[in-house]
């Protein structure tokens, strides 16, 4: 077994693990470890056919966690292990069935991610749909969120720096960590106190929400059945929310450099109007293309 020092990424020879073979996995390593695993699962696992892997929740004191780290490594179905902000572990799959492949070569082995933390904030922020509720990943989900966040209900006062932003901004972030938080947002000054750096200082002014039906309220939508997914949150936008702030929402969603290189949603892409069509067809019908230099 080796003992690395990594920033994130995959173990060596791992992949994926089919549905079945989920509990089976994790049922042998609660035996070994003693610890609440298939409860605290995060993201997609179990809910398609097959994962890249097993993140999994795990309540535990920062201090405690080399003490953590000692015991799955001593835990005969740790093949490996390396630790970065997660412990990131190769485990032999229980119950492998080799005729059982995907796109991605199976291995017998998977990676499973013990990440420290608050499992139920995880599990909420770290939701994933299942491919029948969602034809996007959990990245487009929490990227909607923040998106949501950083629009609804922002307040930025009418002074601003040399730069064009404003000189206070009071707004909602979507913290991986802390849950959804309403801050206070100014300019950090250059130390020389001329003017300002490119850096903003952020500054909590309430209590974060990690309840999801508070977080949903507080974003104008009707509950947590509406974080589910893209397309739950689009829908309770468009229910819920004035038509310029869902402008604003579906335009800065579309513009985030993340979204553009996976690809934007369909239901985003800008659709041709009643009177664009009804133009086009009556150039069409005259021989006319309008695009034409």
């Amino acid at each position: 077994m080796t003992n690395k020092l990594f920033e994130g990424g995959s173990m060596p020879g791992v992949g994926p693990i089919h549905i079945d073979e989920i509990n089976p996995t994790l049922d042998v390593l609660e035996k070994h470890l003693g610890i609440d695993l298939k409860n605290n699962v995060l993201g997609s696992v179990g809910k398609k056919e097959f994962s890249g892997d097993i993140d999994v929740a795990i309540q535990v004191d920062a201090d405690k966690i080399p003490e953590l780290v000692k015991k799955i490594e001593a835990c005969p179905l740790i093949m490996d292990i390396a630790k970065s902000s997660v412990i990131m572990t190769k485990v032999k799959i229980e119950g492998y069935d080799a005729s059982k492949q995907t796109t991605k070569p199976r291995t017998g082995y998977v990676q499973v991610d013990f990440m420290p933390g608050d499992p139920e904030w995880m599990k909420t922020y770290y939701h994933s749909p299942s491919d029948k509720e969602s034809k996007y990943k959990g990245v487009f989900r929490n990227l909607m969120i923040a998106t949501i966040a950083a629009i609804r209900d922002s307040r930025a006062s009418g002074e601003t720096i040399d730069d064009g932003r404003s000189a206070e901004v009071e707004r909602w972030i979507w913290s991986p960590t802390e849950g959804l938080v309403r801050i206070k947002r100014v300019p950090a000054q250059r130390k020389d106190g001329k003017g300002y750096t490119k850096k903003n200082i952020d500054t909590p002014i309430q209590k974060p929400i990690k309840n999801p039906d508070q977080i949903a309220k507080a974003l104008g939508l009707d509950g947590a059945k509406d974080l589910n997914s893209f397309e739950s949150l689009l829908a309770a936008v468009e229910k819920n929310l004035p038509a310029d702030e869902v402008e604003k929402i579906k335009t800065s969603f579309a513009k985030n450099g993340s979204v553009k290189d996976i690809g934007v949603p369909s239901e985003l892409m800008q659709k041709e109007s009643l009177a664009d069509k009804q133009m086009n067809r009556i150039l069409q019908l005259s021989g006319y293309n309008r695009y034409e230099v």
